[in-house]
């Protein structure tokens, strides 16, 4: 009989602020040393969610709307899935700066390091960055 994979899932919300980027990365670490992830996987997922949750804070949006994240695990991270929700109206586009830019490089490392990443709408507003590493 094959064996079931071991899937979990967690969610939360934070505010729009600065302080959120390593929140964020705390309780994906928390979570994943629970589910067992390996290190490697770790430390690359906490690198796209720093990247995500940096772009979304920074997304103007209508008044005091929060950051929803969302994480997904199978096997021990050998398929995770990182949701990052903005509430913003735009879409984030992958940038190319110069060598003397000090930013725009977050979705070009998401890019690097995640399998495969996208953006999907829901309601109106919601617009979700996310990234999958399998």
């Amino acid at each position: 009989m094959a064996e079931q994979s071991a899937s979990h899932e967690a969610g939360f919300r934070l505010v729009r602020s600065r302080s959120s980027v390593p929140r964020a990365r705390a309780l994906l670490r928390a979570n994943l040393g629970e589910w067992r992830a390996g290190q490697e996987v770790v430390e690359t997922a906490e690198l796209v969610l720093s990247e995500l949750v940096t772009n979304a804070v920074r997304v103007a949006v209508p008044g005091d709307r929060m950051i929803g994240v969302r994480i997904e695990c199978r096997d021990q991270g050998a398929w995770l899935r990182l949701e990052v929700s903005d509430a913003g109206d735009g879409r984030p586009e992958v940038r190319w700066p110069g060598e003397l830019d000090t930013g725009g490089r977050g979705l070009l490392i998401v890019d690097a390091l995640a399998f495969c990443w996208g953006v999907r709408n829901g309601r109106p507003g919601s617009g979700r960055p996310s990234g999958r590493r399998s």
